[in-house]
């Protein structure tokens, strides 16, 4: 009997040690997803990403994250801490190319995945302000986006490219959209920079309440930026897209683009970009309308190589020729 009990003992604590191991080689890849803040258009479309990847990807767990955006993102994928990013186009070719806030660093081997939409620079002020283009800012003070994020080291380029230099006839507040919105609206900064999809909905709850304008960059100033900056594309918000802006207004924009490591598994990238853009693109696209006005098939364009696994998958879906 006690032979028996103790051979019954062994195979117990065999198969329990089986199926542990087992449960252990099928614990889930844990994968990242680095967005902005939440009040931005990044962190609800990584949510609907994450949601997507979740129930197609079986054995991995997708999470967005709220980050201090584009910068910030091209850290967090550099280290490993993060796994896919959102990008505005400056960003990424900074990055890459160890420029603009990536001076003198090791060049991030970031690649696209997909370039999802244009992101337009907001200069906002209100009505009576005295404040109708970007030239007007002279010597006012500007909130220019949360430290570490894409709208900062757009709205540096942007704005000293009209000739108006941080610390000398220009104040830059370092806030995010949120803190930027209000402190126009309280008087502690006279304009904010927005860069996001259309329509920012930070912007149109400032319209809500308040008479707003939105200052359009000059010709002269606009060819100068798109020519100093290959990722920089000339912009019009449509008159109408903001509550008592009744002008055409002349701005730029950087394209968004969903990017990883360039090393990042191959197949894994593949079945990434199956799922959200072939199998769930409806799904993928009702998370945010600032997604609606980019077909698929300006999804593989942009201004780096797209990731292997993102270009077979294009391939797949006929949108690239094999």
């Amino acid at each position: 009997m006690k032979i028996r009990t103790f051979l019954k003992s062994v195979a117990f604590v065999g198969l329990s040690a089986a199926l542990t191991l087992g449960s252990v080689a099928q614990a889930d890849e844990y994968r990242k997803i680095a967005t902005a803040s939440t009040t931005g258009a990044f962190y609800p479309i990584g949510g609907v990403i994450a949601s997507i990847l979740n129930d197609e990807m079986e054995g991995y767990n997708f999470t967005a994250e709220a980050t201090g955006g584009s910068v910030e993102n091209a850290r967090l994928i550099g280290s490993g801490e993060s796994d896919i990013g959102f990008f505005g186009g400056d960003t990424l070719w900074n990055a890459t190319h160890g420029t603009g806030p990536f001076e003198g660093r090791p060049h991030i081997p970031l690649a696209p995945i997909a370039k999802i939409y244009s992101m337009p620079l907001h200069v906002v002020a209100l009505k009576g302000s005295g404040i109708h283009t970007v030239a007007d800012l002279d010597g006012k003070t500007v909130a220019v986006g949360a430290p570490g994020s894409g709208t900062g080291s757009k709205a540096k380029v942007v704005l000293e490219g009209a000739g108006l230099i941080y610390g000398k006839n220009l104040e830059p507040r370092y806030l995010n959209f949120r803190e930027g919105s209000d402190a126009l609206v309280d008087g502690n900064v006279d304009a904010v920079v927005i860069s996001v999809g259309m329509p920012s909905g930070n912007v149109q709850e400032i319209a809500a309440t308040h008479d707003i304008v939105l200052a359009s960059i000059g010709e002269k100033n606009l060819k100068r930026m798109v020519d100093a900056a290959s990722y920089l594309e000339p912009f019009v918000i449509p008159a109408g897209t903001y509550q008592g802006v009744d002008e055409d207004v002349q701005t730029i924009s950087t394209s968004t683009y969903l990017a990883v490591r360039e090393d990042m598994d191959e197949n894994e990238v593949y079945e990434m970009c199956m799922a959200l853009f072939d199998r769930n693109l409806d799904r993928f696209k009702n998370s945010h309308s600032a997604l609606k006005s980019t077909p698929v098939s300006e999804y593989p364009k942009g201004i780096l190589p797209l990731h292997p696994g993102a270009k077979r998958c294009y391939q797949d879906m006929g949108l690239l020729p094999k």
